[in-house]
């Protein structure tokens, strides 16, 4: 019984994949989107980046905040995935060293509770499963390669066996 319950639940990964890549690819996409358009925000984080003495704060302000709505905007869509995670990834990560770890003054158990109550450990777990799972099939990505792997047999299919591929 609770192999097949395991075995429902595998078969139907492909909803939670999809939810989950919808809704952090949101997330960036708005949290960019906002720091790019809105003055206000944009201000706020070039003076984050100052205070993280992050180099040319301006434009690292001006990369981040284009690496978020373009790669919150791809995960949506499911298009380039793995690079779209890959990059949100590093952003969260350097986020975590440059700016966070700074504002913990605690040690052991309660520097580790305190690490993995920052939200961005959480966005780096969840994009760190979209590299590993990929997309899902409801992303442009499985599109792209149902379209490749079609593109690539040979007219007619060939025959192994009475099946045809």
């Amino acid at each position: 019984m609770i192999q097949r319950v395991l075995l429902g639940l595998h078969s139907a990964e492909r909803y939670p994949i999809t939810v989950v890549r919808v809704l952090i690819g949101a997330f960036f996409c708005i949290s960019g989107g906002t720091k790019l358009f809105v003055p206000a925000k944009f201000s706020i984080m070039q003076q984050t980046m100052i205070s993280s003495h992050i180099p040319f704060p301006h434009a690292s302000a001006l990369f981040v905040s284009s690496v978020e709505f373009i790669c919150g905007a791809g995960l949506i869509l499911g298009f380039l995935t793995l690079v779209c995670a890959g990059l949100l990834s590093a952003d969260m990560i350097v986020a975590i060293a440059t700016n966070r770890l700074g504002n913990l003054h605690t040690s052991g158990l309660g520097w580790l509770d305190d690490i993995l109550y920052l939200p961005e450990v959480l966005y780096v777990l969840i994009l760190l499963w979209l590299l590993f799972s990929g997309p899902g099939p409801y992303s442009v990505d499985a599109l792209l390669a149902a379209r490749e792997r079609r593109s690539q047999r040979p007219p007619g299919g060939t025959t192994t066996g009475s099946r045809v591929t």
